[in-house]
């Protein structure tokens, strides 16, 4: 059977359009025998505006079947949804993949799409991994049906502003204020509060001076980028996804707005390429913080050149990482149940204890609500075109480049 993403899953692609990938060309000798393939339903934004992170989630999950294939002896058979970037797509993908007869599901990569999604998997109790969706609610509103890996958008910005105070010691005239610009959406709202509550928990040595929301649909952020500007701060706390995150930035240069550090906790942008391809040198000072692969992990070379290999334009970033990570709980789950049935796999998955295969995020396990209780952050900085981790300091790569160098002395 062709592969359902060769060539890449075009943005053009149907929702739902149950194109299927059955993945693996290899047996693991130590891998449990299980009867027939397991079907799993892979719901992510493919196009639209959130395009970029999806396209990566679809790559991160094709790659981690074929290694669950030859990892635990699991024959998966991928079948892709494609939300469209729209939030109330998600449940409609979920009911069109259970129909397709998906046993356990995986998306949806925005919260608000994986928590519609999350409405059909509960109504058919069928289990949905979720990669990458940080919204407090996606496991707060009582679904029994999930399993969140990523943590929450609180445990994120709480670790990221801990990292952040401690990078804010280590430098010279570090920033004294900073003007937080967040989506307005349920991701961006949530974080917008956690970055309120964990602002204070951690105490972070700055004083945020201005909150400025702005729709995620927008095309022009010069407005936004005026306000932040005229509050006179001298740090920029952003929440965003990949295409607003190029527009502050070119608003940024084009109004000659130069704050000492720019800095996103649970965002895209800088872990993205289509950042770098769409800024080029305005793309590199930026810091991040999100979850990452541990290039140490024991079969993260293997991996990280399949990666290479499959996709020679692209680079592991968080979402294919969390996205790759998630089928390999899901075969995780699947071997030790023995059946690729929902209830069979439900319950495997509420015993989950593995240690991340390729991620940095700490011991995989479930609590009683579905959250992954194991998390990490990883803090990257773009420097020379790509991102580079720079704490914490056990795993960093290069160190941190403070001030944010001037756009107009690039």
């Amino acid at each position: 059977m062709k592969k359902s993403n060769e060539g890449g899953l075009t943005r053009r692609g149907l929702l739902g359009s149950g194109v299927g990938a059955a993945v693996g060309l290899m047996s693991w000798p130590g891998g449990a025998a299980i009867p027939g393939k397991v079907r799993v339903g892979a719901i992510n934004p493919s196009s639209g505006v959130l395009a970029f992170p999806g396209q990566a989630c679809v790559r991160g999950i094709d790659v981690g079947a074929r290694f669950a294939r030859e990892k635990f002896g699991i024959d998966m058979e991928i079948i892709h949804a494609d939300t469209q970037s729209r939030p109330e797509n998600g449940r409609i993908a979920a009911e069109n993949l259970i129909r397709q007869g998906c046993t356990v599901l995986i998306g949806a990569w925005d919260s608000g799409a994986t928590i519609s999604a999350l409405q059909a998997a509960e109504a058919a109790q069928v289990p949905m991994v979720v990669h990458v969706a940080s919204a407090t609610q996606v496991t707060s509103q009582g679904f029994t049906q999930v399993f969140r890996y990523c943590p929450t958008s609180l445990t994120i910005v709480r670790k990221s502003l801990t990292e952040l105070k401690s990078l804010l010691s280590s430098v010279k005239d570090a920033p004294t204020s900073a003007v937080v610009m967040h989506l307005n959406n349920t991701m961006g709202q949530s974080t917008a509060a956690s970055i309120d509550q964990a602002w204070k928990e951690v105490d972070v040595p700055l004083n945020i001076v201005q909150s400025i929301p702005y729709d995620e649909k927008a095309k022009d952020l010069s407005v936004e980028v005026a306000k932040a500007k005229a509050s006179g701060a001298d740090a920029l706390v952003s929440v965003t996804r990949v295409n607003d995150a190029v527009m502050i930035i070119r608003e940024c240069v084009k109004q000659g707005w130069n704050p000492r550090l720019v800095f996103s906790p649970n965002s895209n942008g800088v872990q993205d390429k289509a950042y770098y391809d769409a800024l080029g040198k305005y793309g590199d000072g930026a810091i991040l913080s999100t979850l990452w692969y541990n290039p140490k992990a024991p079969d993260a070379a293997t991996i990280l050149r399949r990666f290479a290999t499959d996709y020679p334009n692209d680079w592991v970033d968080g979402n294919s990482g969390c996205a790759f990570e998630a089928v390999q709980i899901v075969a995780d789950a699947v071997s030790r149940a023995g059946s690729p049935e929902s209830l069979a796999v439900h319950a495997a998955l509420k015993a989950t204890d593995m240690m991340p295969i390729l991620m940095s995020s700490g011991r995989i396990r479930f609590d009683a609500t579905g959250q992954n209780t194991g998390s990490d952050v990883t803090i990257l900085q773009g420097q020379n075109g790509r991102p580079r981790v720079v704490a914490p300091q056990v795993v960093a790569e290069a160190s941190l480049q403070y001030p944010l160098v001037p756009f107009n002395a690039r």
